[in-house]
């Protein structure tokens, strides 16, 4: 899954390219910033942006597994709400209903498996759904139904990763990927660390 260069992205940039799409199993369109993606499309990375009001009153779920930070607003899912501060992860194949925003919602989204497949009702494996606090250390940590962990470290502590990560710094609201071996942006303050292996 290495890649060649380091990617970095003000994720309120006002030159962001945005692109409409409707999410499976949702009426409504939201909008969408592909910041990267491997070579296979097996992990992605994606900034969406839901428009207020937004649902998916369909109940369903999916093979890839999805780990969404919100950055503003707030999105329910199955029972669990994720607000700025938190982290819904959801393994494939979860069940996903009662989905929808109450108000204009920004998320960092990384996905990890092939994309589409969105199948109605539940799966007979279906995965777990929960939301997770970001806090320093881990936050969701490797050995589980998705690839990789995520964590919170000190931005002035990183340097380079064994393996490619995605990085986001809270306080600069800035994004990068980085290949393993490649140095990392320098920018103080907590940063959340996806690892992807």
């Amino acid at each position: 899954m290495t890649e060649q260069a380091v990617t970095e992205k003000d994720l309120y940039d006002e030159a962001l390219e945005w692109t409409s799409f409707a999410p499976a199993g949702a009426e409504q369109k939201a909008e969408m910033v592909m910041l990267r993606a491997s070579a296979d499309a097996t992990s992605r990375t994606v900034l969406v942006r839901f428009p207020e009001g937004w649902k998916r009153a369909m109940t369903g779920h999916q093979p890839a597994g999805e780990e969404m930070l919100v950055l503003e607003g707030a999105l329910a899912m199955s029972g669990e709400t994720c607000r700025p501060g938190s982290l819904l992860v959801v393994e494939p194949r979860a069940t996903r209903s009662q989905t929808g925003t109450q108000v204009e919602t920004r998320a960092l989204v990384w996905f990890s498996g092939a994309p589409g497949g969105w199948a109605e009702g539940p799966a007979d494996d279906a995965g777990t759904l929960g939301v997770h606090t970001v806090a320093p250390g881990a936050v969701r940590p490797a050995g589980g139904a998705l690839p990789g962990s995520v964590e919170v470290l000190d931005g002035a502590e990183i340097s380079t990763f064994a393996a490619d990560v995605d990085l986001y710094w809270t306080a600069e609201r800035r994004w990068a990927h980085v290949p393993a071996g490649e140095a990392a942006p320098a920018y103080d303050g907590p940063v959340v660390v996806r690892h992807w292996a």
